[in-house]
């Protein structure tokens, strides 16, 4: 006899049913400058959250931050060095959220990653003058700029 779990499958329930509850009630009682900052303040309290240590190059960065990123089946990230910033591009992190989310997943997202990479890269000492945007977006990948 095949036995199934049902923890995972009324976890996975709970948190879709209380996660599209919160974002549906943002989206209906906040304008979008507010939506935008709460989903962004969300990112960077991930990241405060887990802090990536004394990471010195973005090899280590990247390791640092995909061992969250793995740990919770929220896809990965990838650095590289630009003349005038680093981009970073995070693929696979709406594969589970996407239907739980819908159409607000890329209002809920793609702030909440600008919001996570700001501020650890902030925490490494990146200047004050410097701030992450999303330069791409599809359904598996985001690109992003950590820059002027």
């Amino acid at each position: 006899m095949t036995h199934w779990s049902t923890i995972s499958a009324t976890e996975v329930g709970a948190a879709s049913l209380l996660l599209g509850g919160m974002v549906g009630e943002v989206a209906a009682g906040a304008t979008t400058a507010q939506r935008r900052a709460f989903f962004r303040a969300v990112g960077a309290r991930i990241a405060a959250t887990h802090p990536v240590g004394d990471a010195e190059d973005i090899v280590a960065l990247a390791e640092s931050i995909n061992r969250l990123w793995h740990q919770h089946d929220c896809g990965e990230v990838r650095f590289e060095l630009a003349p005038d910033g680093l981009l970073i591009t995070h693929t696979g992190f709406a594969r589970r959220l996407s239907p739980i989310l819908g159409g607000a997943t890329e209002q809920v997202l793609r702030p909440i990653l600008e919001g996570a990479y700001d501020a650890w890269l902030h925490t490494l000492g990146s200047g004050a003058n410097l701030s992450t945007r999303t330069l791409w977006w599809s359904d598996t990948e985001a690109r992003l700029k950590h820059g002027r």
